[in-house]
């Protein structure tokens, strides 16, 4: 069984998705009042001891964190992993909606 896990990019809180430590598997693009507001990204986890860098903008000033994956909640599946986005983004109405991202 694999390692699942869920990173989150918003407009100041990036999550460095390029990582030779993670493969990923899907992007879902959180829209709020046709907003989008989050892009969430399961990812598989393939290394146990590497780091996710996280970069946040805030005040004028960029804070850089790198944080080791134990720290992140991991799933056995990719099917766990999306239940928990159901979860998070809660169901889908007229004013939210969570939707498979479409490549740019």
């Amino acid at each position: 069984m694999g390692k699942y896990i869920i990173l989150t990019n918003k407009d100041d809180y990036q999550t460095e998705l390029d990582n030779d430590g993670l493969e990923i598997i899907e992007t879902y693009d959180y829209f709020f009042f046709d907003q989008l507001k989050a892009q969430y990204t399961i990812a598989a986890v393939k290394e146990n001891d590497m780091k996710i860098t996280l970069k946040e903008e805030k005040n004028d000033k960029t804070y850089i964190n790198r944080i080791p994956i134990k720290f992140f909640e991991a799933f056995e599946t990719v099917e766990a992993a999306k239940e928990e986005l159901g979860e998070l983004s809660g169901p889908d109405s007229d004013f939210s909606q969570l939707k498979l991202a479409t490549s740019k």
